[in-house]
Parts: C-alpha cells; sequence; structure tokens
C-alpha cells in the first residue's frame, strides 16, 4: 500500500484503510515518531514507549482538557477529568470491574454465548456485528448499567452514535453531530425515569450507584450521570464488538491457530492479547499538554494536543518481534490496546473475560471459519468498528 507521509489524524478515510494505517504508522515510528500534524496541529505519537511515557505522566499530558480529537468542556465523566476528581468516580465501580469482581458475571455471559451461538450454528453463517459482536458486549452493558436487557439495540446505536463524535468538525451536513445529540437525549429520557427510582430502591446496576452516590462532598448530579452512562455505553459496547469482528476476521487467515484453540484451550488467553494487540479498537486517545515538555527527544509546547496512537505503538518493532504477524502464542505481549497509567480501561477485566469465553465456547463448536464478505470498517476516526462482516463456518 502506498505510504502516506503526512496523514492527517481527523481523516476518516485514514484509519478505515487498515493496510495502508500500518504502513503509514511504520513510516512514522522510522522517520517522524512524534509527529506534528500540519493540517489539525495535533502531535501524534507513533512509539510504544513514547505512549506509555505520556499516558504514566498524567499530571503534565492531562485528560481533562479533551480526552478525544473534539473537546466538550462540560463533559465530567471519570475519563475526561484528572486525579483526584478521575480516581473518585472511577473508585465508584472499579471493584465491580476487576476480575474478582466480573467473574460473578461469567455463568451469565456463557450462558448468553451459548444462547447467541445456538441461533446460528444450524446455518453455517452469521452476519457477525448484529448476530454477536455487537449483540454481545451490548445486553452485558445495558444488564450493568441498569437498562433492561431488551434495549441491547438502543445500546448498540447509542454507542454507534457517541463514537462519531470526532468527525463533527468535517462534518458539513450537520448529521453527525444531530445523531450524537439525539442518542443523548434517548438515555437521559431512560435516565429521568430510572435515577428517582434508584434513588428510592437501590440495586446494584452503575446508574443506581451514581445515583446514590457523593462526589466532592455532595450528591452526583444529573449531569454526571449522563456523562458517565454515555462512556459506558460506548466504552462498553463499542471496543468489545470491534475486538470480535475483526478478531474472528484475523482468525479466517490463520485457520490453524483458530484449532489450535479448540484443541488446547489454555492457549485462549493468549489468543485474546494478540487479537487485542492485532485489532487495537480504539485508534487514539488525546491528551493535552499543560507544559512545555519533550516526548521521545521531541519538544512539543503547552496547548499542544497529543494524539496516542494505539494501533501504532502495538505494532512497534522495539517491543514486538515480527510485529505484522499474527500469533497467539507471543509471550510477552504488552500491548496498549487498553491504555497504561491511571486511565488504563476500567472495564479490561470485563472484556477479557467476554473474548475468553467466546473464544473458547466458539472454537469448541465451529470450525473452517471463512469470509463470506470483508468486514466493513466505518469511517470512524475514534474507532475501528466494523458496520457489517459475513463469516461462515462448519460444525464440529
Amino acid at each position: 500500500m502506498p505510504v502516506t507521509t503526512a496523514p492527517d489524524l481527523l481523516d476518516e478515510a485514514f484509519y478505515a484503510d487498515l493496510d495502508g494505517m500500518h504502513e503509514t504508522f511504520a513510516y512514522l515510528r522510522a522517520t517522524d515518531p512524534v509527529y506534528r500534524d500540519p493540517v489539525s496541529g495535533f502531535v501524534g505519537v507513533t512509539r510504544h514507549a513514547d505512549v506509555i511515557d505520556v499516558e504514566r505522566r498524567a499530571s503534565v499530558f492531562v485528560s481533562s482538557r479533551g480526552y478525544r480529537a473534539v473537546w466538550s468542556p462540560a463533559e465530567d465523566n471519570m475519563i475526561a477529568q484528572d486525579d483526584p476528581g478521575h480516581a473518585e468516580q472511577r473508585a465508584l465501580v472499579a471493584r465491580r470491574l476487576t476480575p474478582r469482581g466480573v467473574a460473578r458475571d461469567e455463568a451469565r455471559l456463557r450462558a448468553l454465548i451459548d444462547e447467541l451461538l445456538d441461533a446460528v450454528a444450524g446455518a453455517g453463517r452469521m452476519e457477525v456485528v448484529d448476530a454477536l459482536a455487537a449483540q454481545l458486549p451490548s445486553r452485558l452493558t445495558a444488564e450493568l448499567l441498569g437498562f433492561p436487557e431488551d434495549r441491547w439495540r438502543d445500546i448498540k446505536s447509542w454507542s454507534e452514535r457517541l463514537m462519531r463524535l470526532d468527525s463533527i468538525p468535517r462534518d458539513p451536513s450537520g448529521r453527525v453531530m444531530q445523531g450524537v445529540i439525539s442518542a443523548i437525549g434517548e438515555f437521559q429520557a431512560y435516565l429521568d425515569e430510572a435515577v428517582p427510582r434508584f434513588r428510592e430502591a437501590p440495586d446494584d446496576s452503575f446508574i443506581s450507584v451514581w445515583a446514590n452516590a457523593q462526589v466532592k462532598g455532595c450528591p452526583m448530579s444529573d449531569h454526571t450521570i449522563m456523562n458517565e452512562t454515555g462512556l459506558f455505553i460506548s466504552g462498553g459496547a463499542e471496543t468489545t464488538r470491534t475486538a470480535i469482528a475483526r478478531g474472528l476476521r484475523a482468525f479466517c487467515d490463520h485457520p490453524d491457530q483458530w484449532e489450535r484453540m479448540a484443541e488446547d484451550p489454555a492457549t485462549v488467553p493468549g489468543a485474546v492479547e494478540e487479537v487485542l494487540r492485532w485489532v487495537s479498537p480504539l485508534n487514539q486517545m488525546f491528551r493535552t499538554a499543560v507544559t512545555d515538555d519533550v516526548i521521545g527527544g521531541t519538544p512539543v509546547q503547552a496547548g499542544d494536543r497529543i494524539a496516542l496512537l494505539y494501533p501504532s505503538a502495538n505494532r512497534d518493532e522495539a517491543v514486538f518481534d515480527d510485529p505484522f504477524r499474527f500469533d497467539i502464542t507471543r509471550h510477552p505481549n504488552h500491548h496498549v490496546a487498553f491504555g497504561f497509567g491511571p486511565h488504563v480501561c476500567v472495564g479490561q477485566a470485563l472484556a477479557r473475560l467476554e473474548l475468553r469465553l467466546l473464544f473458547t465456547e466458539m472454537s469448541r463448536r465451529f470450525t473452517n471459519l471463512r469470509v463470506l464478505s470483508e468486514p466493513v470498517i466505518e469511517r470512524n476516526i475514534f474507532a475501528g468498528a466494523v458496520e457489517r462482516f459475513e463469516l461462515g463456518f462448519d460444525l464440529r
């Protein structure tokens, strides 16, 4: 693929062309690893060590001035804050999302995976996104948040619209902005009814936790509850969906590794980590430099917006042997698909559990995975989302 030597980091088409994107990132890692985009002015960090350095120094490179390409100053969910505010809000749900906390979801997840695979087994084919990749995390996200499970299609739709936020400046039609606004309005209508109910009769759902929480000594506001809900809708539903869909596409090209999982389920956790590295569901997170500093030997200035380019870091030749080889036995595998440092993804243990259970059961049941129609990668700056993917398979 041709290398784009000066990529526009706000170009949807750049991220949709996966091969071209990776070729460009390889070029930048070798020649301009802390790259200043001449179009947007953003600073793109492409090397693994530099991504970790920025993530680790959270007091210099802050999240509170925009963790997405588009900064929404009124946003006050946990990820839009720096410590101590970030840590205080994160702590409200963090224990529920530890490996021990998500273990309580295993039986429910196994039953749900069985249900989804049973529904497609007889056909020998499926449209992966609707039948599996979106439905599994959306149904689980609905339950965790406190929505009725049968509203999983709403969760899916809201997530899709919220994930397109970064395209607003390049969308003269206004459709993206309207989509974001309508998504917020739709789930806010549920919150308007649910929050008072959860205050009267609390349960262990996240909306109930937030409805009854104290933040900075005061009850959490309805505005903050809305923002936290939006964060978990998109974070819970979209990234796992992308890892499943594009992970299954990778296994179509590596049937020997799919069969190895079937023969030895002990290899599945390593396969999950390699899928996460290979796919890198999020294209980037942003930080803002609050003082003049240096990243990887390159000066940056106070006010610079820093794009942490996770797909590039996860193919860094300095960290991963033969990084363009998909290998479920790769060890060690220090990918940054979930980020790093204080803002590392709070839901990573749950995502790993979903992927581990799904790949274990699916490889046990299905063989001869094959592409019936290639995944349609959404033109999306923030996430490498899949719109549709037709997969064929045989039963064992």
